[in-house]
């Protein structure tokens, strides 16, 4: 029982902290390009939806949410660093944000995995 209640207290922690590390990118990113801006935003809002979500133990709006999103942003910075996103050349690898923000956003599966495997399986059988 412990070990699922530090793995909520650590996947609302860590979706949260990305959640404002994308709010706070907000303005550069939407001098950039203004869909991009928005985006970062949307992730803000999803991201407290998601903790929301794990604090009441809902395992869609929780978990899964918090998951795409993670996954998401991690697909969207390696397209941005590689081909480039619409309306952007591709950008310069960096910075140490965005790599914390990546970095937390990896730590977020561990929780993820280890809280919904085995939901996940008991719902197949």
């Amino acid at each position: 029982m412990v070990k699922v209640k530090i793995n909520r207290v650590l996947g609302m922690s860590v979706i949260l902290l990305t959640g404002l590390i994308h709010i706070y990118n907000v303005p550069g990113e939407y001098q950039d390009a203004p869909y991009l801006g928005a985006l970062f935003f949307v992730f803000f809002l999803a991201s407290i939806v998601s903790a929301i979500g794990i604090y009441y133990n809902h395992f869609m709006w929780g978990w899964i949410l918090g998951g795409l999103l993670s996954l998401g942003a991690i697909i969207g910075y390696l397209i941005s660093r590689t081909v480039g996103l619409p309306l952007m050349e591709v950008e310069d690898w960096g910075p140490v944000l965005a790599y914390f923000s990546i970095f937390l956003e990896i730590v977020y599966f561990i929780p993820f995995t280890a809280f919904s495997l085995p939901i996940l399986r008991k719902a197949r059988c």
